[in-house]
């Protein structure tokens, strides 16, 4: 993988069903994130936000289109680069909400997470 590429016109290629999946996977997940809030605590509730929602649904649909797993994996990879992202910027939130105007604590922990997920990507993939 020699660098990032964004692709637009490719969007008009989802199918509705790869839609529907990816917002059934997404909802579970939320739902199931908000239940842990309600019986654990808003902490625990916000460590299982971390995961990608349509995770599942998105490798599942990747490698049937693709037929093969090293698309999946690929795109596996990223949503642990951005997990590992997301936690960093929760815990951000959690420490500098306390003591900073929200627009501020999140700008930072945006920051924060951009910054932790480009790192990590530097740092696992080879070059």
């Amino acid at each position: 993988m020699s660098g990032i590429e964004l692709e637009p016109s490719k969007i008009r290629t989802i199918s509705l069903r790869g839609l529907a999946v990816r917002f059934a996977f997404g909802a579970v997940i939320s739902v199931a994130a908000g239940l842990v809030g309600h019986y654990f605590g808003a902490l625990a509730g916000g460590v299982f936000l971390a995961f990608p929602a349509i995770l599942p649904a998105t490798l599942t649909l990747i490698q049937e289109k693709e037929e093969q797993r090293a698309p999946a994996a690929q795109d596996a990879k990223g949503a642990t680069l951005g997990a590992v992202g997301m936690i960093v910027f929760a815990v951000c939130v959690w420490a500098a909400m306390t003591g900073l105007p929200a627009w501020l604590a999140l700008t930072i922990a945006t920051a924060a997470w951009a910054l932790t997920a480009l790192l990590v990507y530097r740092v696992t993939t080879p070059r």
